[in-house]
């Protein structure tokens, strides 16, 4: 539902009729170019409208339905980069549900807003007044009546008077404040781990965004009470890792880990659920390429399910270190890409040139001593074309390069 934005007289932050029209007419164009040829007037300011013409391109295939509307106000393209895209958010909106949800790291309220529909109401805390201001617009736009924006810290507005709610949700930043990646969940911003019990105290339920860059096992120590962990993939990428905390921090069941890959749509095609317990006592075999070969999706590989993958699908595996698996079966429900074997190699220029004849192919690697920039160069081999060659290493330590395709079965 889209509704006609604030009037001015309610303190609109939006861009006027003509700086949307701005927008409209240059928004596939270069942005460095229009702040050169083009020059600001009374009606339009030029610097900001190019922002936001850079940030909709940033939210084109992220964001479609943000995208679409010219009423929004977008943040930076940065943040829009660094943000949920709307299936992550969709994902989420169906984990939990209740009658108060409380996000204590609103940002650009992407996440916010998808989540809110599974909530009676919502609040929302975002200290930056700027990007507050703009999520609060946002949200009438988009009809989001039933949140509440408060433009404060949300650990210390907790800790003076806590909300009562049915989830609490945290996106924290994963930089320092020399802007340096970190690798842990208590270095992130706010501290999660030490604000932690402070947020039980106000929910039964805290679901926590990182980014798959976060080592996985070492948050779940830094984390007392996780329930569950959802390894979120999407095209073919890792794109987040959320962890459901509840109040029974008492030990239990070791946490469950969900890896699901996502359609545009936010909706699960595939995963699987394992623990570390299952992982290591899953019983794998190795040998040979077989007839079809299978690379697991990224958050397949950020989950840890090397043994799990090959058990539950009745998979052979290469090598313990070479996370591909192979079948004499097609599988078609496999979680990731599957390819028919050609053959298999020596990793050498005469041998793959026969079943290269235009000298194309698509080179990956896994658990192989080179660069692919180093072996396309050594191979005298172009990017692209229907080969995809895997240079990996079997079970016996031997290094071969496997030629494949992707066969009218896996299309």
């Amino acid at each position: 539902m889209t509704r006609t934005p604030p009037s001015e007289a309610e303190g609109n932050p939006g861009l006027t009729e003509t700086e949307r029209k701005f927008v409209r007419d240059h928004i596939q164009d270069d942005v460095a170019t229009l702040l050169l040829k083009n020059r600001s007037s009374p009606d339009l300011d030029l610097p900001r409208v190019v922002k936001q013409i850079a940030a909709r391109q940033k939210a084109r295939y992220k964001l479609p339905e943000w995208y679409r509307n010219e009423q929004l106000l977008f943040p930076p393209p940065l943040s829009v980069e660094q943000g949920s895209s709307q299936a992550t958010a969709l994902y989420k909106a169906g984990l939990v549900a209740g009658n108060h949800l409380v996000d204590i790291t609103g940002g650009m309220g992407v996440d916010c807003y998808y989540m809110s529909r599974s909530f009676e109401y919502t609040t929302y805390f975002e200290q930056q007044t700027e990007v507050a201001q703009s999520a609060g617009y946002n949200f009438k736009v988009l009809g989001a009546d039933r949140i509440s924006v408060r433009n404060e810290e949300a650990i210390k507005a907790l800790r003076q008077q806590p909300l009562r709610a049915d989830c609490i949700y945290a996106d924290p930043a994963r930089r320092d404040q020399q802007q340096r990646k970190v690798v842990r969940l208590a270095d992130c911003t706010p501290d999660i781990v030490t604000a932690l019990p402070i947020l039980l105290q106000s929910s039964p339920q805290v679901l926590i965004k990182t980014s798959p860059l976060l080592d996985i096992d070492l948050s779940m120590k830094e984390l007392p009470g996780v329930k569950e962990v959802h390894i979120v993939g999407l095209e073919n990428e890792c794109k987040e890792v959320l962890y459901l905390i509840s109040t029974d921090g008492a030990p239990g069941p070791e946490p469950v880990l969900k890896v699901r890959i996502l359609n545009d749509k936010g909706s699960p095609v595939a995963g699987l659920d394992f623990t570390r317990t299952e992982e290591a006592r899953a019983e794998v075999h190795y040998g040979e390429p077989l007839r079809y070969l299978y690379e697991p999706q990224a958050a397949l590989l950020k989950a840890g399910a090397f043994r799990s993958i090959a058990s539950r699908f009745n998979l052979t595996k290469l090598a313990p270190n070479s996370h591909l698996y192979t079948s004499d079966r097609w599988l078609p429900e496999f979680p990731g890409r599957g390819f028919s074997v050609i053959d298999v190699c020596r990793p050498d220029a005469r041998d793959l040139r026969a079943h290269l004849p235009e000298g194309k192919a698509n080179i990956s690697l896994r658990n192989f001593p080179a660069q692919v920039s180093e072996l396309r160069k050594k191979w005298k081999i172009k990017e692209g074309g229907n080969r995809y060659l895997f240079a990996t290493t079997l079970f016996d330590g031997r290094k071969v390069v496997v030629v494949t395709e992707k066969s009218s079965l896996t299309e």
